[in-house]
């Protein structure tokens, strides 16, 4: 078995570098970290602890979750999925280390090749995420909950997000509404590539084009009611007909959208129709019940825990496969087809 003197030769650095390049004591370039994961993998090079576990056929029963917790996360639904994870990998007996940092690949290497957990599992994912990259070259399974463009790497298991989008135009054009609103969350979580959000949006104005429908789209600036009566405001002031809205934002945002509009003499659905997607199936409790397309955390997450002990047992699933959960739309009466009054 190649020991760390080869990992170093074959790297080009001292072994002290391949040290604090697998465990994270030390920070080391990104260059150089991975070529020496390269070599790692190259030589399959198992660090004497993890060795040892290998060939005792040891588990640790354990997973870690990484969950970077973001700027623009939303914190009133962060729980939902750390918890889904928690109850399906107890099905398992195994428990479950969560993993907040923004950056903390080096922790998940340090994990990975300490032999610490048996495998990861990813949320929170972004179009370009650096912790899928780093799959590559991991001791340990990655599944990944959320689907990033460089997923070669990994399993992943995700909410259809195009068929969202796709589903949800398609419903106020088939009910005759042509001029559309689309508040979607922060300018900073697109910019960062979240990846459900970018994917969503995407899948909404390309069907637009396709069906011919003028969407208008904003930015969420905040969930208060200020914020969300100057969004409605300057929605209204730019496109005067618009008949329905959608928003992929939360329910206390919503609940101030319907505040907007009721101040502006707006009925439900009667002048304009509400929609809410990416919500938790929960649209049903606001004083004003509206139609939802919901993330289905449990769904995602449970199978995704699933799809991890599959790779643990040795179960074929081939790197790079993305499996969609279906969207589900839920029907309360605010989506309607666009009135004919005066």
């Amino acid at each position: 078995m190649a020991g760390i003197k080869d990992v170093a030769a074959q790297a080009g650095v001292s072994i002290s570098t391949v040290s604090y390049a697998l465990s994270g004591k030390r920070r080391v370039s990104d260059e150089t970290k991975l070529r020496v994961l390269e070599a790692v993998r190259l030589l399959d090079y198992r660090p004497k602890k993890g060795a040892a576990m290998l060939r005792q056929g040891a588990r640790t029963r354990l997973i870690a979750l990484s969950s970077p917790m973001h700027s623009y996360t939303d914190y009133s639904n962060y729980a939902t999925f750390f918890f889904a994870v928690v109850a399906r990998a107890r099905r398992y007996h195994y428990n479950v280390v969560l993993l907040t940092d923004e950056n903390e690949e080096d922790e998940l290497l340090r994990m990975s090749y300490s032999g610490m957990v048996d495998g990861v599992l990813l949320l929170d994912v972004n179009t370009d995420d650096e912790r899928v990259a780093h799959a590559r070259t991991s001791m340990v399974p990655y599944v990944s909950i959320g689907c990033a463009e460089n997923h070669a790497d990994v399993v992943s298991v995700d909410m259809d997000f195009e068929s969202m989008g796709r589903m949800a135009m398609d419903e106020f054009y088939r009910l005759g509404h042509r001029e559309v609103l689309f508040i979607g969350a922060s300018e900073e979580s697109y910019r960062f590539g979240s990846n459900f959000l970018v994917r969503t949006r995407e899948a909404i104005e390309s069907r637009a084009k396709v069906l011919g429908v003028h969407l208008d789209f904003r930015y969420s600036t905040g969930d208060d009611a200020r914020h969300v009566e100057e969004v409605i405001a300057e929605a209204y002031k730019a496109t005067p007909g618009i008949t329905a809205i959608m928003a992929q934002t939360n329910i206390s945002h919503m609940n101030n959208v319907i505040g907007s509009l009721s101040r502006r003499g707006k009925s439900i659905p009667g002048d304009v129709s509400l929609l809410a997607l990416s919500t938790f199936g929960n649209a049903s409790v606001m004083e004003r019940p509206i139609d939802e397309i919901p993330m289905q955390p449990n769904k995602t997450c449970s199978r995704g825990v699933d799809m991890l002990m599959d790779r643990l047992e040795g179960r074929n699933l081939s790197l790079g496969s993305v499996e969609l959960i279906p969207s589900n739309y839920l029907r309360r009466g605010s989506v309607g087809p666009v009135s004919t009054r005066g």
